[in-house]
Order: structure tokens, then sequence, then C-alpha cells
């Protein structure tokens, strides 16, 4: 052992001041009075304990150091050991006590020879490069105008100036305070990664901590930081074992003592969690003063303290407290230095799989018809020789091929300058040279002279940087109106994506299954591997009795022919761009461009091939597998997570050849309830069907259940072999099966996770999420799933319809000969699965037939997110599945569309009002305020964005008209903000819509409703939104007097206004084009009868007479004559002066 001491050591110029324990027993005791002493070996390591004891004698001779400048400081703990055995006892003494640390002699060390020399230790040899600095900054904020966008564009950006100073001075690790960012995430920059933690978003923006490392470390750090709004930590792998460093802001002063007394507990707690075999750096600002009383603090302050102790300087001095160098240069407009310290550490890289990815190709380059023209030359100059024994040595030959032509004509896809500050740092960086040298000069000697240049050199940043943002924009703004103008609204949309600079990551740290905190990046990526695996690789199996139970329909053989190059070209065609590459890193762009007649030959031959030897290659079988947050849930819960398969863009073709002809099987199976991913219709089809339903009931006083189900991982646990074998039972021929089956045997995955890739693993169940025969092929099962279900039920929801009369005539329901019965039980987009009743114990007969069918497929229900919700109804329902019951609600978010059970829409509203808001806001600085973009692009950007968010389910709303004239005001303030009208301007709205060439909202929702209800009068007979329209309840009256607001009375409302016919209406809308121009004339008519009686109302206001002030009552106290201002206060002062009087 060697000794323990509190001392300021100064090794090769670097100062650090802990409890050191020196390998010298030959110096003992030592002389503590120097500032300096040479120290051979040094062994630090941190420990913290609640009420810890110190080490003390009563040695007087030690004397320390302090520097300390706007209370910013670091501290590093050491490691406090009781004396070995024969040293004098050990004072112990509680944190909260003011005793100085000191020093205890120690036993012999064996790394020193009895003459004093040092013996060779080549663990301890550390070259220059193992010096770690280290840095604490208050920046005061990350963000100017403390808004969450880091991209402001009306100052230089916090992160990319803090980028710059740090590169600067060469440091490796800085601790942040006051970021003032919410929440938690990381932005990347040019040399460091931001991370941060602050407040939730819904609390106010204060405090905030973080880090900036350098992006070169980033491989060396172990876990994500995390933490609170006021300690975050990070942890470093190094050499000598791991190193933990926290960033801390303390509370100020003048906060409560309850809130220091929380800080330094969660302080000491996080400090206690972290091992005593571990290094442990305190970086931050701890906004406490020590002041000068270097009697009472002998080993910690030293002789040219300033000022006095207060309350914080006496809970840091409890602690202990490094001084360190300060930079006054580093300047990022706050008024606090930047504190940095050198730390003899060797960061150690943690060595993960990295994917090793092809280079992508810049497939902006593809709308060039040179160069596509050269890229078909290329290609059918590479595959002259393209062998032909196999399918996989074909399709190795022509992956290369059109690989190595793409990335030889189009080129590899550069990195774009991230926003403006970083393109025109050419210009900035001289005034922000000169402003932290004016800055530097003021500091050394303050005066007037180089006050007032230090104005003037912030004034020329200030202007040089407005400057370089115009620039910016200018040329961006260029490209998105050419792009507007010439109708590429995708290339419009990329340039304003790019406007917003870095992306903001947000981070979480991953639980395992048993809900622990896993930090270490590498332990995630096991997480991850071992969520997937245990997802996909369990082989589930559909019982016999599904099986058996699923009706043999005839063999399709005509969907056996082999497929044509036609079939193959309309497939290419139709590939979706700006898709993620597979791993062969061919984006449909490239594919699309090879427009010659051999790339398409030679893919077509190899489609032949793979159609008759029943197999594709393993390239187009793989995935790579990127998760992405399904933005509710915990994000630390991998289950809250979809995993997105990247395939091979070729192979997505070929699956589109093969999904023409599957979709001809599946509509032998699909039942009509079912919208997911089919022709002609969507989710609107199904929130229409529900909320006219809620109408039908409360109209008729008939109560209603509707069971809103949650399938878990749907699409990743269906049995393959059961599918196949069910896609045998309904006709799907023997090629087009094994076509089918290729795609899905022998399938391997690696989770893409951080930038690593895991090792390749099975994947045995489920469909492919990101493949294109995905939905069709879950379609397929789910509908016999639903048939195995229901099969011989009669519970649901009963209509009588009949959609050859009048919409507006009840009179043709009482038909007997024409009106149809129709039995409305299911609800069904994709997964998402609703069922109705009208009692208790028919929905729960149906959610335990399809609980029962459930588990004969293999699939599981997610209870916590089942839901039920009621209508009209005396008690609580108690729906249960397998002896668990079902939460109740009173709403629910059913596609996207808030479902209540009072048929309100004020909480839709609220949600459509609030959405669109935020992404009002968002495009702020960057579209509304941006005096380079025409207002016509404003406007275009207003209609995708704005109204379709606002707008989103609006078909099928019944409004009231105060509920549309709230819509309308919130539609008239967006206009007014992008136009630069304010209300003092006294602009009507009349002439506001006129100057944007737009109608109010009481047109815009018209237009939506007639529209849907022609599109649902030309439905055919049978689709189900027709027959809720056209229908009523098969039981159940209607109440005397006038029933509550309907659809129907909107859309007479509609008609009336518009001069639409409600008798002969059906004739009109059998046609789309003559009722598109109807419904078009029809808006006109009544915005414009609207704008009229605005007016007139105008007038009248303007021509009423101004009212004319009368003279006050004036009441006055008849003992003492005061005059009061009202009755009531002649009273109260009567009844004081009669006492008086």
């Amino acid at each position: 052992m060697g000794e323990f001491f509190s001392l300021l050591v100064r090794q090769r110029g670097v100062f650090s001041f802990c409890l050191l324990r020196v390998f010298r027993p030959d110096i003992s005791p030592l002389d503590l009075g120097s500032q300096s002493l040479n120290v051979d070996s040094i062994s630090v390591r941190a420990n913290f304990r609640h009420n810890c004891s110190l080490l003390s004698t009563s040695d007087e001779g030690c004397h320390g150091t302090t520097l300390t400048v706007g209370g910013t400081i670091v501290v590093p703990l050491s490691d406090y050991r009781p004396p070995q055995a024969g040293q004098p006892p050990v004072k112990k003494v509680s944190v909260r006590q003011r005793l100085p640390l000191q020093r205890v002699p120690g036993a012999q060390c064996p790394t020193r020879k009895a003459d004093g020399n040092s013996v060779p230790n080549r663990q301890s040899i550390v070259k220059k490069s193992s010096i770690l600095r280290l840095a604490s900054w208050n920046v005061r904020t990350m963000c100017p105008g403390l808004s969450d966008d880091l991209q402001q564009i009306d100052d230089s950006r916090k992160t990319a100036i803090i980028n710059r100073e740090l590169m600067r001075l060469n440091i490796d690790i800085a601790a942040l305070q006051e970021t003032r960012l919410p929440s938690n995430g990381s932005l990347r920059e040019e040399d460091y990664t931001f991370f941060w933690q602050g407040n939730e978003p819904e609390e106010p923006r204060m405090h905030g901590v973080g880090f900036a490392v350098r992006n070169s470390l980033l491989s060396s750090v172990e876990p994500s930081p995390e933490g609170t709004s006021r300690i975050l930590s990070l942890r470093l792998s190094t050499s000598s074992g791991p190193v933990n460093i926290l960033s801390i802001y303390a509370p100020t002063l003048s906060s409560a003592t309850e809130t220091k007394d929380e800080f330094y507990e969660k302080l000491e707690t996080t400090i206690s969690g972290i091992p005593a075999t571990e290094q442990l750096y305190l970086l931050g600002d701890f906004n406490a003063r020590v002041g000068a009383d270097q009697e009472s603090w002998p080993r910690s302050i030293g002789h040219f303290g300033i000022g006095k102790l207060n309350e914080n300087g006496q809970r840091l001095l409890e602690i202990s407290f490094l001084p360190r160098p300060l930079y006054h240069s580093a300047d990022c407009d706050t008024d606090h230095s930047l504190v940095g310290s050198k730390v003899r550490l060797q960061p150690r890289r943690i060595y993960r799989s990295k994917q090793k990815g092809r280079p992508r190709i810049n497939t902006a380059r593809t709308v060039l018809p040179d160069l596509c023209q050269r890229f078909d030359d290329s290609v059918e100059e590479a595959l002259r020789d393209c062998p032909t024994r196999s399918a996989v040595e074909r399709w190795n030959y022509i992956r290369d091929a059109i690989y190595t032509s793409a990335m030889g004509t189009f080129g590899k896809r550069e990195r774009h300058n991230p926003d403006w500050f970083e393109a025109g740092i050419a210009k900035l960086e001289p005034v922000i040279t000169a402003k932290r040298k004016a800055l530097l000069d003021h500091k050394r000697k303050p005066s007037e002279k180089t006050l007032a240049a230090l104005r003037k050199a912030r004034n020329d940043a200030q202007r040089i940087a407005r400057r370089s943002a115009n620039d910016y924009w200018l040329n961006l703004c260029e490209g998105i109106q050419l792009s507007a103008d010439c109708g590429n609204i995708r290339a419009m949309y990329d340039g304003m994506k790019k406007a917003f600079g870095p992306s903001i990551t947000k981070t979480a740290p991953l639980k395992t299954a048993s809900g622990d905190i896993i930090t270490d990046r590498g332990k995630q990526m096991e997480r991850w591997a071992e969520h997937y695996q245990e997802l996909y690789s369990r082989e589930n199996v559909v019982s016999a009795a599904a099986v058996e139970n699923t009706d043999t329909l005839p063999l399709m053989e005509e969907l056996d022919n082999a497929p044509t190059i036609d079939e193959l070209r309309k497939a290419i065609n139709s590939l979706a761009s700006g898709k993620a590459p597979g791993s062969d890193g061919i984006p449909p762009e490239v594919v699309k461009a090879g427009k010659n007649t051999a790339l398409h030959n030679h893919l077509h031959e190899l489609l032949l091939q793979c159609w008759e030897e029943g197999a594709v290659p393993q390239d187009m079988r793989n995935a790579s597998i990127i998760t992405l947050y399904k933005n509710k849930g915990d994000r630390s819960d991998c289950n809250n997570y979809r995993g997105i398969s990247l395939l091979s863009i070729v192979g997505k073709a070929f699956a589109r050849v093969v999904l023409n002809r599957l979709q001809k099987l599946a509509e032998r199976v699909y039942p009509e309830a079912q919208c997911g991913f089919r022709a002609e219709r969507s989710t609107i089809d199904m929130v229409f069907s529900l909320r006219q339903l809620q109408e039908k009931c409360r109209e008729q006083r008939r109560p209603l259940y509707v069971a809103f189900i949650d399938l878990t991982k749907a699409f990743d646990l269906v049995s393959r072999q059961g599918l196949f074998t069910l896609l045998q039972r309904i006709g799907c021929p023997p090629k087009l099966l094994r076509m089918i089956s290729s795609f899905h045997e022998d399938m391997y995955g690696t989770v893409q996770y951080d930038g690593s890739s895991s090792d390749p693993f099975p994947i045995k169940s489920g469909v492919k999420q990101g493949c294109v025969l995905a939905p069709t092929l879950f379609g397929i099962f789910f509908s016999l799933l639903l048939t195995f279900a229901f099969h011989r039920s009669e519970d649901g929801v009963y209509l009588h319809t009949r959609s050859d009369g009048r919409l507006f005539n009840l009179a043709r329901l009482r038909a007997k000969t024409k009106v149809r019965k129709v039995l409305i039980r299911e609800m069904l987009f994709a997964d998402d699965a609703a069922l109705t009743a009208h009692t208790e114990p028919a929905l729960q007969r149906l959610m335990d037939r399809f609980s029962h069918a459930c588990n004969e497929f293999a699939l599981t229900i997610s209870i916590k997110k089942t839901q039920v919700m009621v209508q009209d109804v005396c008690s609580i329902p108690r729906i249960s599945i397998d002896d668990h019951i079902l939460e109740v609600v009173g709403t629910f978010t059913y596609l996207g569309s808030t479902i209540s059970n009072n048929l309100s829409l004020e909480a839709e509203l609220n949600k459509r009002i609030g959405k669109a808001a935020t992404v009002m806001a968002r495009l702020g600085k960057r579209v509304w305020d941006n005096a380079m973009l025409t207002t016509n692009t404003k406007l275009v950007v207003y209609k995708a964005c704005i109204l379709s968010t606002l707008l989103y389910g609006s078909e099928a709303w019944t409004l009231y008209s105060h509920q549309e004239r709230r819509l309308n005001a919130f539609h008239m303030r967006c206009l007014r903000r992008i136009l630069g009208i304010s209300w003092q301007d006294r602009v009507p709205n009349k002439d506001v819509l006129a100057q944007a060439g737009m109608t109010s909202m009481y047109a815009l929702l018209s237009q939506r409703r007639l529209r849907w209800l022609g599109h649902v009068s030309r439905m055919d007979d049978g689709r189900i939104p027709k027959d809720v329209l056209y229908g009523e309840l098969a039981t159940g009256a209607r109440p005397a007097g006038r029933p509550v607001l309907r659809y129907k009375d909107v859309l007479k409302r509609d008609m009336k206004a518009g001069g639409i016919d409600q008798t002969s209406w059906e004739t009109v809308a059998a046609d789309r084009s003559r009722w598109r121009q109807a419904v078009k004339t029809g808006v006109k008519t009544s915005e414009k009868r609207r704008e009229e009686q605005w007016e007139e109302r105008r007038q009248r206001r303007r021509q009423r007479p101004a009212q004319t002030c009368t003279q006050p009552d004036v009441f006055t106290c008849v003992n003492c004559g005061k005059v009061c201002r009202s009755r009531i206060g002649l009273y109260s002062h009567s009844r004081r002066c009669m006492k008086t009087s």
C-alpha cells in the first residue's frame, strides 16, 4: 500500500487535485507546502457513500492552491479507504462537517526499490496521445430564442459554434450546462456529437445538461448518456478500465432548500451506483462560491480566494474540488468561461461488427437523359457474357454489372452541406475569429475602447451570419421554387427537409426482457438481436382443425403461366422512388433508369429461370432489419418498435409480378369488411361506416357495443407453413406457391443498429414487413381466420338497406321485396379490427369466438391494448378474454380518427387543430416567414401539410355551425400568417381569401362531403359504407320530435346552399366528371352567397348609429355628501358613515 493524502499534483505539466495513493514510502511524511511534486505512479479510483468517511490526521503543513471563476469547476472523487493495521485511528466525519481532506501514512510499496528509484512499469508508461482533454462549459442555451429548433436562422447555430470552439481548443469531451433543450436526444455536427437531457416538453425550458463528444471517440463510449435535467452520465471505455464522467448543473443559491437537498441526494445516489473499481470525474457548474477562508479549509482553498463562502460553496467543499485552467478565448455568446482539464487516459475502441455496405449511388442524376443513355450502353456492354448455368450465378453477375455501371455513370452520392452555417463557414470564420479576439482583449484590459471594439465585432458577426443565411436560403429557395413551378413536388419537399439542417435523434436506453436498463451499446445490439430472434425464430403452427375447416377452392391454373416481359416492366415502373436499397446497394431509381432492352431481357430471363426452378437467389430472401419507433409507449421497450426489412429492389420487382397474380387469389377470400391494402378502399371507408353506425343506433335508440382489437406483432407471428397450406386450400397453383414460399424459406436477417450490424439469424415466422407481398399474404391469412371464427355466427348489427331509391326518402325502406338485410359484424383495415354488437352477451360471444380462432391460427391478442367502447348503455360492461377484463373507454383513436361514445366531435377537432398548429409552427421560420419563397409556393405547402392534417377524416364529420366557425377561424389565422396580414390592418376575411386565391373552410368542408357522397353512391351494392349510408337499423324506433343533427341533414344543408337538386343528384353523381363539376359549381355558388351575406352584415354594422354616452347616475351620501360610483358602494359607505356620525 501507499499513502493517501489530499494534494495538488503537477506531473508533466498536468495538474490534478484528489485523494492520491503515492507509492513513495521513503518520503513519508511528505512536505506538502510546495505547489509541485513529481509522482511516478498514481492510482485514482472513485467511490462515494452516504455519510462517507474522510481520512484525516492532524498534519498542519498541508496547503493547496484553488482557482474558481464563475462557479464553474471540475471535481474528481477518489477512493476513501480505512487505515491499515498499526496505523493511527481514522476520524470519521459526516459530509456536512467542514473538515478538510488530510493524509494518512501508508505501508511499503512493492513498485519502489529501497533506494527510492522507480521500477519500470510498462502499464504506467503513457504516450502523448493518451492525454484526454476534458472540459466543462455553461453555454446558457443551445438554441437561440430558447426554441426547440436547433436550426434557427435568426442567429448562428449554437451547436456549430460550440463545435468549432471545442475543435480549436482541442477538447475531446465537454460537459455542457444550461442546454435548455427539451427531453433527450442527440445531434451530430462535423466534429462532435451532442447529447443532452432536459425537462419534459410540456415543462419550462430550464436547466438541462449535455455532452459534446468528439466523433472519433464515439466508438469508445459504451452507453448512451442518461440522467436527469441536472445530472447526466457518460461511460468511457479506456485501457485502464471504464471511466464515468458526470455533467452537473447544481441549483442556484436562490433555489429552495428542498431543491438543493434533492439534487445532492440524487448526486450521491448516482455516484453510489458507480462501482468502486471504476474511475469517476465530475464536470459541471455548481453555482457555488467558496470564499477566502483559507484557515478553515487549508487543504481546499488557496491564499488568493475572493468573496465569502455561501451555502452552495459549503456543500461543495464538503465533497472536494479541483482547480482547472480556464479558456477565456472560447466564445459562444455566454458569460461563462470554458474550464479544461488534461487527464492521462487512453480511450479503448469497442470493436463492433461494422456493416460494410456498398457506397450509395447518386440517384439525383438518374433524371438526366444523357446519363441514362450512357448507363444503358454500359449495362448492355457488361451483360454480353452473362452466365446462364444457375439463377444464383446469373443474378450475381447482373447485380455487379448494374451496380458497377450505375456507380461509374451516376457517381457516388456526396455529402451535402447540412445547413447555411456550414455552407457559409468561409465567410463566417474570419468574423468569428475577430469577435473572439475582441472578447479576449476586453477581458484582459477592460475599457471603453475594448468594449466598443467588442460590440462592433459582435455586430459584424451577426451581420455576416444573416447575410450568409440569406445567400444560402436564396439558392435553396430558388431550387424549391423551380421544383414547385415544374410540378416536382417530391423535389420541393426534399429541399424543405434539407433546410431543416442536421436531424435530432431521440435516444433512450433499452430494457431487457425482465425490465432491466441496458446502457452498454454492445449489449443493446445483443438485445435487439435477441428480440428479433425470439420473435422470428419460433415456428408457429396452425392447428389441423383450422386447416380442415377451410373450404377447398378450385385451382387457378392460369396463375402458373410464365410471366411476360410486359409484366416485369410494369412491376419495375411501379417501384416507388426514394426507398432504401438492400444489401446489393441498387436503388429503385437505377433499375427504373435502365430502359434498354438488354437489361430488361436479362432480368426477364432471370425471372423465368427462378419461376421454373421455384426459388429466388439468397440475396432476394435475406433482410436487413431496421427499427422504427411507433411514437407511442416506452422508447426503452423493444416491443414499441416496428421492424422494417430492407430488401433487394430487383427482388421487390419480382415480388410485385407475383403480387399481381396473388391479388386475384385474395379476392376469393377477402370479406367485404377488409379495406386494408385493397384497390378503391381506404381508412375513410371504415371510419365513415363506424360513425354512421353510431348515428343509426342513436337515432333509433339502440345500444352499441364496439370492441377494438389489437394483435401483438400480427405480421411477425404468421405461421409460414400454415399460410402456405391455406394458400394451397384456396386454389393457389404449385409454381406460384413455390415462388411465394421461396421468398420466405431459408431466410436470414441481420439487425442494423447504431451503425453496426448483428450476426445473421434465421427467420422462421411472419411475413416480411417491407415486402410488397406481406400485406396481401396477411390479408388472406386474417380473412381465413375470421371465416373460421364467425362461421354460422349470427351476432352483430343488422341493417335494412336499399340503394335504388332516394337517399333522403326513408319510405323506400318499407318495401318488402327490394330491401336487403345486411349484417355488420366486423370492420377491418389490415390487422386493425373492430367488432360490433347490440348487447353485452353478443359482444362477449364474438370475442370468445375471435379469441379461440386466434389460438388456432397461432396469433396473440394484446389484452392491454384491446379496448371496449359502449354507447347509450346504463351500466359498464365486463367483456373479457381468457378471464382478463377489457378496459372500457369513452374515446378511441380508430385508424387515426377519434371516435367518442357520445358522438361529439370536440375531441377529434381538438386533436386535428392541435396537430395542424404544430406543423404550422414548425414551418414558421422555414416557410411562412421566408421572404424568398413566393406566396404561391407557401400556399402549396399549406394545402399539402396543414390542410391535409387538419381535414383528415372530415368527409365523415357531422359538424354543427359553431364547429365549422371554429375550423374557419383557424383557417383564416393561418392564411393571415402566410400573407403577413394582422388584425390591426383591418382587412376582412373576404379580402384575405381573395389574396390567397382560396375558399373558406365552409366551402372546403362542403366540397369534401359532397365529393365523398358521390364516391359512396357509385360504390357497388354490398359495400359497407353504401349499405350503412342508405340503410337503417333492422330494429329500433325513432323518438318523436326533431332528431339530433345527422349526416344526412348536413348533406341537405350543403346541397341547398349549392343549388343541387336533392331529388335528382344520384343521376348526376353516377358520372364522376359531371358530379365533380356540379360540386365545384355548387361550392362556388354557396361561397359567393356567403360572401354577400358577410358584406351585408358589414355594411349594417357600418350604418349602425353610434351610441351616445349617457350621464351616469350619481350616488351621493345624504350624511356627508360623498359621491359614490355605484349603488352598492353608496350602501356600504352609508353603513360606515352612520356609525361614525
